[in-house]
């Protein structure tokens, strides 16, 4: 399918398709902007106005098409009507954006009301566990790429300090094949929990995050905090932490975390998410090492 245009050419195809839709729209999803359908550029609009919302979709297609260079749907449930939304993934004289088809697909949508509701619940309880780890509760590495990072640019802009620390649960190959794969499962279970309860927060620019990024590492993230007092409430949250997994009555073993941290203070003013994951994972590979030294030693 056709996915390069030139402006020209991707105004013809709009001006074939638009009357097949309620809304017809060109948008940059990593700053949340409607582009103008003429010149390409960013308007005043915000692309998630268009369902009565303030902050990001939890299931922005747009921004899944945009890391796929595919299509994505979704299916809108908004004032008792019914949307189905069609992102496009192209590319204006080489500028990737996104094409938004929105159909109101209410009076068409053969369903009781009691139905819609229950449909509406599927897709929020959905839409929850594609963003959800399952062992953990924690969000999962795409939220962390389809929501997290793209959010970022409002940091960008503010200047609005963004502090990462990566985890890494020590020896875990070892816990596992010591103790078996599932006592490793309720340590994950454990650390996550602990974590969560002390970093848990969507409020804007001062959200609090923690992530199951993969295996046994997690990331622990805080917008708008210098970066001392993160730094502070890691080591005083550590220090509180029961570091023993009591997996029965019979089998409880001790373990270790170690962190790498870092804040995009430290980093240039035009930092991205690379620079400051770079910067945390290359203090986590300090730390372990450090940690294996300790471990030698003892």
């Amino acid at each position: 399918m056709k996915t390069a245009f030139t402006a020209q050419e991707l105004h013809n195809f709009i001006e074939i398709i638009k009357d097949e839709y309620a809304v017809v729209r060109l948008v940059n999803p990593t700053q949340r902007k409607v582009l103008d359908l003429n010149s390409g550029k960013e308007t005043r609009e915000i692309c998630n106005s268009i369902w009565g919302r303030n902050e990001r979709c939890e299931n922005c297609t747009s921004v899944r098409a945009l890391q796929s260079h595919k299509n994505a749907h979704k299916v809108e449930f908004v004032h008792e009507k019914v949307y189905f939304i069609t992102s496009k993934y192209v590319e204006i004289d080489g500028e990737a954006c996104i094409l938004e088809m929105v159909t109101d697909a209410t009076d068409d949508f053969l369903a009781n009301s009691d139905q819609k509701d229950a449909v509406a619940q599927f897709i929020v309880n959905h839409n929850d566990l594609l963003i959800t780890d399952p062992l953990t509760g924690l969000f999962n590495r795409r939220f962390l790429d389809e929501h997290f990072i793209p959010s970022l640019t409002c940091c960008y802009d503010l200047a609005v300090p963004v502090n990462l620390s990566i985890l890494d649960i020590d020896r875990f190959k070892a816990i596992n094949d010591k103790h078996g794969h599932l006592a490793g499962d309720q340590v994950l279970k454990d650390v996550a929990g602990f974590w969560k309860l002390h970093f848990n927060s969507r409020e804007k620019n001062k959200e609090r995050l923690v992530i199951r990024y993969g295996g046994d590492e997690m990331l622990i993230l805080a917008c708008g905090m210098p970066q001392e007092e993160f730094t502070q409430k890691l080591t005083d949250c550590y220090e509180a932490m029961r570091k023993i997994c009591f997996y029965d009555e019979k089998l409880n073993f001790s373990f270790g975390i170690s962190f790498g941290s870092a804040s995009s203070t430290e980093l240039k003013p035009d930092w991205r998410w690379a620079d400051l994951f770079a910067l945390a994972d290359e203090r986590l590979y300090i730390a372990k090492k450090k940690h294996k030294i300790t471990s030698k030693m003892l």
